[in-house]
C-alpha cells in the first residue's frame, strides 16, 4: 500500500481504465444475447433441472415436507458423528435435528496461522451440507457465493456433498440469474463456485473419474 491509499491492484486497473480502447470501430455490445442452451416454455424447471443432474451422475431428492428433508440429510450423514456445513442453512431447525443425533456441524475458518490445522480438523469429514444461491435447470448447476457465513469448503473439501435448494432459488439458464440479480451478488462477493455434477476428470487414458479434484458425490436435496 503506498502513501495515496492505493494497492497495485487498484493503480492497475486504473491504469487499464484510462487506457484507450484497443478496437475503437468495434460494433457496440448487444442488448440482449441468444440463450446458450435451449429450454421450451412451457418446460418444467424441476423436472429438467433433474434430469440435467441425473444425467451427470449427480443425484436429486423431493420431499414433500421439511421433515423428510431433514430426514434425507439425516440418511446421507449415516453413522457419521460430524459433518461440515455454513453457519447459516436454508432448512430450518436442521442443526437442532443433527445436534439431537450426536452429530457436530464443523464451520472451517481456515485462514492464518489457523489454516493448516484447521483444513485437518476438516479433512476427515465425509459430508459436506450447504445451501445454493441458485440453480439452473438447462444445465443442473448449482452457484454457491462465498461471504463469511458461507465459506468454500464445505462445497469442496468432503467427498459427498449435499446442496439445500430452495426452489425459488432455481432459473431456467445461468442468463436468467446474471439478468435478474446474478451480478450484483457476484460483485459483492470474493468468489462464486459454479458446481455441475460430481467433479470429474478425464485427463488419465480419458477415461472419466469421478471425485478426484473435488466431490465424488453431489446431492441436491429441493426444498418444499
Amino acid at each position: 500500500m503506498n502513501n495515496t491509499g492505493h494497492s497495485s491492484r487498484d493503480r492497475i486497473l486504473q491504469r487499464l481504465r484510462a487506457s484507450k480502447p484497443p478496437f475503437e470501430d468495434a460494433p457496440p455490445r448487444p442488448a440482449q444475447y441468444l440463450p446458450v442452451t435451449r429450454l421450451d416454455e412451457d418446460a418444467d424447471l424441476v423436472a429438467r433441472f433433474r434430469a440435467e443432474v441425473e444425467r451427470l451422475s449427480g443425484q436429486v431428492h423431493l420431499p414433500p415436507t421439511a421433515l423428510d428433508a431433514m430426514n434425507t440429510v439425516l440418511g446421507i450423514v449415516g453413522e457419521d458423528k460430524a459433518v461440515m456445513g455454513w453457519e447459516s442453512l436454508p432448512l430450518p431447525g436442521l442443526k437442532d435435528v443433527l445436534a439431537a443425533h450426536g452429530i457436530q456441524i464443523v464451520i472451517p475458518h481456515a485462514r492464518g496461522d489457523q489454516r493448516r490445522a484447521e483444513l485437518q480438523k476438516a479433512e476427515p469429514i465425509r459430508v459436506g451440507i450447504t445451501g445454493a444461491d441458485a440453480a439452473f435447470a438447462t444445465t443442473g448447476t448449482l452457484a454457491l457465493i462465498t461471504n463469511d457465513q458461507q465459506g468454500r469448503l464445505p462445497s469442496l473439501l468432503p467427498p459427498v456433498h449435499v446442496a439445500l435448494l430452495r426452489r425459488d432459488r432455481l432459473f431456467p439458464r445461468i442468463e436468467d440469474w446474471l439478468a435478474s440479480e446474478g451480478r450484483a451478488a457476484m460483485s459483492a462477493s470474493a468468489s462464486i463456485a459454479l458446481i455441475t455434477g460430481p467433479s470429474r476428470t478425464g485427463d488419465i487414458e480419458m477415461q472419466t473419474i469421478l471425485g478426484v479434484h473435488g466431490p465424488g458425490v453431489v446431492h441436491v436435496i429441493i426444498l418444499p
